[in-house]
């Protein structure tokens, strides 16, 4: 393997590595981020729980108040039937006493539907302070090991991007200027190693000129995918 094809190798595989590390980087603040955003829409339906959950004692408590007033009532219209000075007056009553039972009766299963709804609301206010709960311990833990490795990986993306500098050294001035343009567009695909006669980018294969340029040494792009190519191994 020639030198110009060991160099274009080694700094692919650097400018791979490089991409790993920072895409690790900024993976970390992106599923922070995530987790986040996660705990803000479970907080928002706990809160939107726990108001349905208000309105529901609210309801329940109206109702009970109605219920009260009822039974009030109709004590009151029971002492009435007993002093009735008449039948007609009785009759009247009697059918007042008749009717406000049965609306006591349907306002007892409005009471027990709504008091249903209420233990309801509470179990779901619940499992969502559980949730959130479970959230918040799994973004602590995720932020807190992400930031333990920071140090480490950018002491690691520092030096690749040292030994990136020094590899692009060796580039000729005519070669290094479409390089940089490939790299901003493509990144570590900016390179593309030849294997068997193929250009391992487009999976196109090579012309005989080509190789033989390759193969001598000289650093040449593919005329498909316009990838600086390399020899992956002597051919």
């Amino acid at each position: 393997m020639n030198a110009s094809a060991a160099d274009l190798k080694g700094l692919h595989q650097l400018l791979l590595e490089y991409r790993t590390i920072e895409d690790e980087l900024d993976r970390g603040p992106k599923q922070v981020k995530a987790r986040q955003q996660i705990i803000q829409k479970k907080t928002a339906e706990r809160d939107a729980a726990k108001d349905r959950l208000m309105e529901l004692r609210k309801l329940s408590d109206q109702k009970g108040l109605q219920l009260r007033s009822q039974e009030t009532k109709l004590l009151d219209l029971k002492n009435k039937l007993n002093m009735a000075n008449s039948n007609r007056e009785y009759d009247i009553i009697r059918t007042q006493i008749d009717a406000d039972t049965m609306a006591m009766s349907v306002l007892e299963d409005e009471i027990l539907e709504t008091l249903e709804l209420v233990d309801a609301a509470q179990v779901e206010v619940g499992r969502l302070n559980e949730a959130i709960q479970k959230f918040e311990n799994d973004l602590k833990a995720h932020s807190a090991e992400f930031e333990s490795k920071v140090p480490a990986l950018k002491e690691s993306s520092d030096a690749l991007k040292k030994s990136i500098k020094e590899y692009e050294r060796f580039l000729p001035s005519d070669v290094a200027g479409m390089y940089r343009r490939l790299v901003i567009a493509h990144g570590p695909e900016a390179l593309a190693p030849v294997e068997g006669g193929t250009c391992k980018s487009c999976n196109v294969n090579l012309l005989a000129q080509s190789r033989v340029e390759l193969n001598s040494g000289k650093i040449i792009f593919c005329k498909n995918c316009g990838r600086l190519m390399y020899l992956a191994d002597k051919e």
